[in-house]
């Protein structure tokens, strides 16, 4: 009898805990969510979904290559903004060897705790045959 409660204390401890991990998590706000998106010139494309949770302040980056010279750097420009209406910049940079469907998971923390949201500024592919 004495085990049974135990084992029931600590499942309802655990699903106290795992419940209020998620009751933390800030919102997710999709920047793009399964889009096509291209650079500038057109030249790489991806298609895939870039997320930003505000809690832990995380962008993330899940899609796979659809067309690409090469291998080369990805940078996606983000533009933010606080409370106070103030803008924030930063850069999402991955390096990707070009092959099609390669898949692209990619984390990043920006600076600027204080931003609230981001939105995708440009999309712009250096190729590795540019240098």
């Amino acid at each position: 009898m004495a085990s049974m409660k135990t084992s029931l204390f600590i499942s309802l401890g655990t699903a106290i805990l795992f419940f209020g991990l998620f009751a933390q998590a800030g919102p997710r706000d999709f920047l793009f969510e399964d889009a096509f998106v291209c650079d500038i010139d057109g030249a790489f494309c991806l298609k895939g979904t870039l997320s930003y949770e505000s809690n832990p302040r995380l962008l993330h980056l899940r899609a796979r290559v659809k067309k690409a010279p090469g291998s080369g750097l990805l940078k996606i420009s983000l533009e933010g903004k606080n409370r106070q209406g103030y803008l924030r910049f930063t850069l999402l940079e991955v390096r990707v060897r070009g092959n099609y469907s390669e898949i692209i998971n990619h984390k990043m923390i920006p600076d600027d705790p204080d931003t609230l949201t981001w939105v995708v500024y440009t999309v712009e592919f250096d190729s590795d045959e540019d240098r």
